[in-house]
């Protein structure tokens, strides 16, 4: 028979036997929990999403919420830039039409001014033809002065500067020489001109459209 004390060394050896085991099986639990959680498992019908797959997900999301901030980012720069170029290139568009108003009004106001030169010159030495004496012999009084109705060469009328001999009515009203009458007829006429150039000038810069498609404008 065996002693007494060999059963209770088998218990105990049993019992620490199966104490380790315990430990094992809870260590290779807690691995495959560990697996589990951080690989996932996936039999059917059962799935479960790991870390690592969770991860990868997020930060696939990260990245792409990182393009898509970046890319709005990019858009709205391009969209900034391009709205500058067209700014520019209105600004640009309206200065060019600005000017070619304003050279057609300029050229157009010193041609009249020029033409209205030429004319009042005209006058001028009309009115010196009919103010001065006929060319009587020395000693003898000159005839009457020389009236412009019956020059041929006499320059037409004006809606502005009066017609030859016109200044001479003008001047009988105001108590003025018909010299002077013409002067001031002159001086009226070119603030007629210039008044004439101004409004013309702003009746184009209104009609301008600064807001007006580029393609518009074109046609």
């Amino acid at each position: 028979m065996l002693p007494a004390w060999t059963g209770t060394r088998v218990a105990v050896k049993g019992i620490w036997a199966a104490f380790i085991a315990i430990i094992v099986l809870a260590a290779l639990a807690a691995a495959a929990v560990q697996t589990v959680r951080l690989e996932g498992l996936r039999v059917w019908p059962f799935e479960v999403t790991g870390w690592i797959d969770k991860a990868a997900t997020f930060e696939a999301e990260r990245d792409a919420e990182r393009s898509a901030h970046r890319k709005t980012k990019d858009d709205y720069r391009a969209a900034q830039a391009e709205a500058t170029r067209l700014e520019a290139e209105r600004l640009a568009r309206v200065r060019d039409q600005q000017e070619e108003i304003n050279d057609a009004i300029e050229q157009d106001y010193r041609a009249r001014l020029a033409d209205l030169g030429n004319r009042a010159e005209r006058l001028r030495q009309d009115l010196r033809a009919r103010t001065e004496p006929a060319g009587a012999p020395a000693g003898e009084r000159g005839p009457a002065l020389r009236d412009a109705a019956g020059r041929a060469d006499g320059a037409p009328g004006d809606h502005r500067l009066p017609p030859p001999g016109g200044e001479r009515a003008a001047a009988a009203i105001f108590g003025r020489t018909p010299g002077e009458q013409l002067e001031r007829d002159i001086v009226a006429t070119k603030q007629a001109l210039q008044l004439d150039a101004l409004i013309d000038w702003i009746e184009q810069q209104i009609a301008i459209d600064p807001n007006a498609p580029a393609d518009i404008e074109a046609e």
